[in-house]
């Protein structure tokens, strides 16, 4: 099973690689402006390399445009393939007929795709089967209006080249079984008839042989089944039964054991839940006393786990930021200016620059907020690490990376983590919202700022992490 498992996510990311090369090919300016331009024949050149080269990078049959009347506009055919017969009078032009209805009804990022379909390369007197699959998407301009259809002819060969285990075949939803034999590379089409049910299973061939099988989940469907077929010995089906036995005897025990402890989880999830609501709701109410900040706490938290996450790829931070500290980010970042409900109205909600003095008492805050939970923490004995994380967070995320932050003037590593990573994520909110005394920035002016900064005001290390999902930040604004 482990093998069917390892050749369906195979087949599932050659399929979601092949969706993202597709939407970049798209793009390029060579095959775009012929399209949006209603297929202008000065530009038919330019895209019909861009095909060719996909093609030939890919390896697959042919690709084709046509308008939204369905009229084909250019085609371009792999010259690494022959020409392919079809069986019962059926083409892929037909295949394209019937996908072009699905197609045009889609939204931009959606792709149809039709069953998989058969055809034969003849060369001299040898006879070649092909598997092939045809995907169909529309084509968008920049305003998001529908200029046409876009159909790659995909040979499936591809896909079964890819897989290490050569034993694994596809039951298409006819129930054909498609087996493909590597070592000169040939298919072998049959229909043996399993019954092949469900998403994932396995089906008894006889006492000693059976199929296991999954769905192969593409482009949010199921087309296909890939199987594997083996057989086993009779001591180990005997041995199977009696592990089987004593696994029931032992499971009825364990599953007595399990409710037991999943109902008091229960109760004590319950009740940490109950504790991040409450204090996401204070943190909330706090931040609402400014009405400029709009969705700030909810923005800059997702900005934090992106980054964090991003940063957890570097060898450095990798042990350092698990799951368990995402988690608690996600909650502590929400209480990092908890302590501005204590800051007088008049210097908080103040419509225009601070005094030296109102920004002496502006400051203060980030105490306030680090003694509130720090008493709350030790007057109830919580333990939950979220609380410490938001402590941390409240307390230094107006601190530098160069030592001249406040309020205790930490430099480098001597600032928590949490506090680096979130310092970023504040700024770059503040420097992209629009406020009573300065008009919001773009994304472009926020990202020059905290390079320019980088060194001085933040950690050379989160600023590199910035930079490498810095679109995802964008994303959320």
């Amino acid at each position: 099973m482990a093998e069917v498992t390892s050749g369906k996510t195979i087949i599932s990311n050659y399929f979601s690689d092949l969706q993202r090369d597709l939407d970049f090919v798209l793009a390029l300016p060579e095959l775009k402006s012929y399209f949006v331009q209603e297929f202008n024949p000065l530009k038919e050149s330019g895209a019909e390399k861009v095909l060719a080269d996909f093609l030939e990078v890919k390896q697959s049959y042919q690709m084709t445009i046509t308008n939204l009347s369905g009229a084909e506009m250019l085609k371009v055919e792999s010259e690494t393939l022959r020409t392919l017969s079809w069986p019962n009078a059926l083409s892929n032009r037909e295949i394209h007929s019937e996908l072009f209805e699905k197609a045009v009804a889609l939204e931009k990022g959606q792709i149809a795709f039709s069953p998989i379909y058969f055809a034969t390369e003849k060369e001299g007197t040898k006879i070649t089967k092909r598997v092939l699959m045809t995907l169909a998407l529309p084509l968008f301009d920049d305003s998001a209006v529908k200029k046409g259809v876009s159909f790659i002819d995909l040979d499936l060969i591809n896909v079964f080249k890819i897989l290490a285990n050569i034993q694994l075949f596809i039951q298409t939803d006819d129930g054909t079984d498609i087996f493909f034999d590597q070592k000169v590379g040939t298919f072998d089409i049959k229909n043996l008839g399993y019954a092949l049910t469900g998403n994932s299973g396995w089906y008894p061939v006889t006492d000693l042989e059976m199929i296991h099988y999954s769905k192969v989940k593409i482009f949010a469907d199921q087309p296909f089944i890939i199987a594997e077929y083996h057989q086993y010995p009779l001591l180990k089906v005997t041995l199977g039964k009696l592990i089987y036995l004593f696994g029931a005897l032992f499971l009825l025990f364990f599953s007595l054991v399990v409710f037991s402890i999943l109902t008091n989880f229960a109760v004590l999830k319950k009740t940490i839940n109950t504790q991040k609501a409450i204090v996401f709701s204070l943190a909330t109410l706090a931040e609402g006393r400014d009405p400029e900040t709009g969705k700030h706490l909810e923005r800059s938290r997702d900005y934090a786990v992106i980054l964090a996450r991003q940063l957890s790829t570097h060898q450095k931070f990798k042990k350092v930021i698990t799951r368990d500290f995402l988690d608690n980010l996600y909650y502590a970042a929400t209480l990092h200016d908890i302590g501005k409900v204590a800051i007088p109205d008049a210097v908080l909600l103040k419509n225009g620059k601070l005094t030296d003095v109102e920004f002496d008492e502006m400051k203060q805050h980030v105490l306030t907020g680090q003694n509130v939970l720090r008493e709350t923490i030790e007057k109830y004995h919580l333990t939950e690490s979220f609380l410490e994380m938001g402590m941390n967070i409240c307390a230094y995320h107006h601190e530098k990376f160069n030592g001249k932050g406040y309020p205790e003037g930490l430099g480098g590593e001597e600032i928590p983590l949490e506090a680096r990573i979130f310092a970023l994520c504040d700024a770059y909110d503040a420097i992209r919202s629009k406020r009573s005394y300065k008009e919001g920035l773009s994304h472009l002016e926020a990202m020059n700022r905290i390079v320019a900064d980088k060194n001085q005001h933040f950690d050379p290390d989160v600023v590199e992490a910035f930079l490498e999902c810095e679109k995802k930040l964008l994303a959320i604004t």
